[in-house]
């Protein structure tokens, strides 16, 4: 009998085999049938057109991290490479056939340094004289179109919609503050933090923002909001101007045209009209950066780069690029990048993006030991940060060789703040009764079915001071500063990348760009070579990954040999595939739109 069970099992897992197989190449080729314009590559240098209009649809998103070199990354991988499309806009300066750039704005995630990192490239590619516009349905549609508006501004010509709005109002930071339904709910927040700034928990324990957090937070948004306001009233022509003017907002069109912030009015098809002269021919940018990418010389100096995203905690990286899932920053997997990175001899310099809010300090404090580690050695290593690198993110950065961050970047949060809530109020609401056992004084420290004792709360706040000198110490260590100096721009404060230049958290403001030139010259890598830049750790192949988180990661299939076999078959098809492609996009059979055709016609 147990043997007829083995081979029931056998031929179950045969047919979840073939089924699962099935199913992801039906996926595979509905994405073909659909949504041709995002499957693979199809556009190499050779064969771009003579005359082209680079094309950004900011509905789209942007993403950060290795672009995945396979057939049917950007099928799964969506948005637009930041860093790839930011080198690709300065190669394109010189790139004769390279006629504009159009940008679709208006819809789509944007996060502050992103915008400015990108904007950036956009201003230096207008300055060429090369024809540049956006367009947007509207900045804003009852909401804020302030990011939207900021980046589209770098192009010389800003188009609106007769319908659409410009709000560009500015930025706000609010929070929800719990603690009178908490209390109405029989819940005890009982909190902690260092210091008065690190108001992480004031949601819990406060009904309102408390004054430091308040002014902190003000400051930081002041700050932001200059450095947005300067660089619009730059590409506008218009300096005191912009602020004034975005407390006017939202602007109708007719009323942004008088006010000089928009150019033009019109419709889509209009502007694309003016674009298409001639042979042009529209031309995505992550298409033209793939497709120029510049080849390598065999003696190029390599540089890693590693990418450090999402909330800290301890164990391996997550990352569910194809399933949407949430991107963390795992202690195991990013310290072994910084290791194997500093173990290999060809690594002249490490790169470093950091993204993260912070999360564990434990874990923070595992790829801190890898930072110094480098040093200790001698490799250089550069920190990128991107929209925010705070608390543990700042942690992580502080002993760098150089630290990098834009302008709008948010940094610092150098607190700790900790506690649990306590229910045994809610549980008598609700009638319910808790008993049990311990073996352990401390066994129920953190149990939400008891408060903290004095002694128990006492052991709570030396925990929070160990941890703050800690940190506060390591951060000065990094920094050449005194603990007492770290400790006056820390408190749990925040601070816009501008305000870590002044304050000396930060060495120098600037983006991944930037920093490529910063580890160069730490590494000494002589300006006429070129380099390399090398992902720790290896970017997975996009079908494997597809396969190892199928169905939340709870897959029948689990023996790595059976999902590599899986992903060997799919890719034995994808020649298949791609001649299919090739045909569809072919422009003659006038079937379905390409990646080459206008953004927006999708």
């Amino acid at each position: 009998m147990s043997f007829l069970k083995f081979i029931f099992k056998g031929v179950v897992g045969l047919f979840a085999a073939l089924g699962l197989l099935v199913i992801l190449l039906g996926v595979l080729i509905g994405v073909s049938l659909n949504n041709v314009e995002e499957i693979g590559k199809a556009v190499d240098n050779q064969s771009l057109p003579q005359e082209m209009i680079l094309t950004i649809d900011l509905s789209e998103g942007l993403f950060e991290g290795p672009t995945k070199a396979s057939y049917f990354s950007n099928s799964f991988q969506p948005g637009l490479p930041l860093h790839d499309a930011i080198d690709a806009l300065y190669r394109a300066q010189d790139d004769n056939r390279v006629k504009g750039l159009l940008i679709k704005a208006g819809q789509g995630p944007l996060q502050l340094a992103q915008a400015q990192e990108l904007r950036k490239a956009i201003h230096a590619f207008t300055k060429t004289g090369k024809w540049t516009a956006s367009f947007a349905e509207t900045y804003g549609e009852a909401g804020h179109g302030t990011l939207h508006y900021y980046l589209a501004s770098a192009a010389e010509t800003v188009w609106v919609q007769p319908s659409g709005d410009l709000d560009i109002s500015g930025f706000s930071m609010e929070s929800p503050y719990l603690r009178p339904v908490l209390d109405e709910l029989g819940i005890l927040p009982q909190f902690s933090q260092r210091h008065e700034y690190k108001g992480v928990m004031n949601m819990f324990t406060d009904d309102h923002m408390p004054a430091p957090v308040k002014q902190n937070t003000q400051g930081v948004l002041n700050s932001i909001f200059d450095v947005i306001e300067k660089e619009i009233s730059v590409s506008r022509e218009k300096p005191g101007e912009i602020g004034t003017l975005m407390d006017r907002s939202p602007l109708s069109a007719v009323e942004a045209i008088d006010a000089d912030l928009i150019d033009r009015v019109g419709y889509w098809d209009e502007i694309t009209d003016e674009a298409l002269t001639g042979d042009r021919e529209f031309i995505h940018l992550a298409d033209y950066a793939m497709s120029t990418t510049p080849e390598v010389s065999e003696g190029a100096s390599r540089i890693a780069v590693i990418y450090g995203i999402g909330e800290i905690h301890l164990g391996q990286s997550q990352g569910d690029a194809f399933f949407g899932g949430r991107t963390t920053m795992g202690s195991d997997t990013i310290a072994q990048a910084i290791s194997d990175a500093i173990d290999d001899d060809s690594i002249e310099a490490i790169i470093l993006r950091i993204d993260s809010p912070g999360g564990s300090y434990v874990a923070s404090d595992v790829m801190w030991r890898e930072v110094v580690r480098a040093k200790e050695v001698g490799k250089p290593v550069i920190i990128s940060m991107g929209d925010v690198a705070a608390s543990g993110g700042y942690f992580v950065s502080a002993p760098a060789h150089k630290i990098l961050a834009n302008p709008v970047t948010i940094t610092g949060s150098i607190g700790v703040a900790g506690g649990k809530m306590v229910l045994t109020d809610l549980w008598d609401k609700v009638g319910i009764k808790w008993d049990g056992v311990k073996a352990g004084e401390n066994a129920d420290l953190y149990s939400a079915n008891k408060a903290f004792t004095n002694e128990g709360w006492a052991r709570l706040q030396g925990s929070l001071d160990r941890i703050y000198e800690d940190f506060t110490v390591k951060v000065g260590e990094g920094r050449g500063k005194s603990q007492q100096e770290i400790h006056t721009i820390a408190k749990g404060q925040i601070w816009s990348g501008a305000q870590a230049k002044d304050n000396g958290l930060v060495d120098q403001l600037g983006g991944f760009r930037e920093a490529i030139q910063v580890a160069r010259e730490a590494a000494m890598i002589n300006e006429e070579l070129d380099h390399q830049l090398v992902y720790f750790p290896e970017p997975k192949d996009p079908i494997e990954e597809l396969l190892e988180n199928a169905m939340g990661g709870q897959m029948i299939l689990t023996d790595p040999a059976v999902v590599k076999s899986l992903s060997t078959l799919v890719k034995i098809t994808s020649p298949v595939l791609k001649t299919f492609e090739q045909t569809v996009q072919d422009p003659r059979t006038n079937v379905l739109n390409s990646r080459i055709t206008p953004i927006g016609q999708q």
